[in-house]
């Protein structure tokens, strides 16, 4: 899936700190300036992913997923929801509302979508 141009370079600005097989899982200090950056280039955020990551293993959090699809603008919750996460070895995944880019419906592209970009 294609990323807009604005959203694909919030995500590679911060590939240099990410970590994981795909590098698209993040720290919880880069996931905060990631979306400082989306809010500063007006980028929606329709979702965050919590992961624990080890040598051999991605783990999912169930309990660390925030959807924003219903308001990809809400930058506050997005903070609110890493905050909660603070202490904790979480690594984060997001998915970012590249509608702008070609009109019509948003589309969720996710950070491991810049592979191809």
């Amino acid at each position: 899936m294609a990323m807009s141009a604005a959203a694909a370079a919030v995500v590679e600005a911060f590939k240099a700190f990410a970590a994981g097989r795909q590098r698209d899982k993040f720290c919880a200090r880069t996931a905060f300036d990631i979306v400082d950056r989306c809010e500063q280039a007006g980028i929606g955020i329709l979702g965050i992913e919590g992961f624990y990551l080890t040598d051999t293993m991605t783990m999912p959090q169930l309990d660390h997923i925030l959807d924003l699809s219903g308001d990809p603008r809400a930058y506050g919750t997005a903070r609110d929801f890493l905050r909660e996460g603070e202490g904790l070895p979480l690594y984060y995944e997001f998915t970012l509302d590249d509608g702008d880019a070609g009109g019509g419906e948003p589309k969720a592209a996710s950070a491991k979508a810049i592979k191809s970009a």
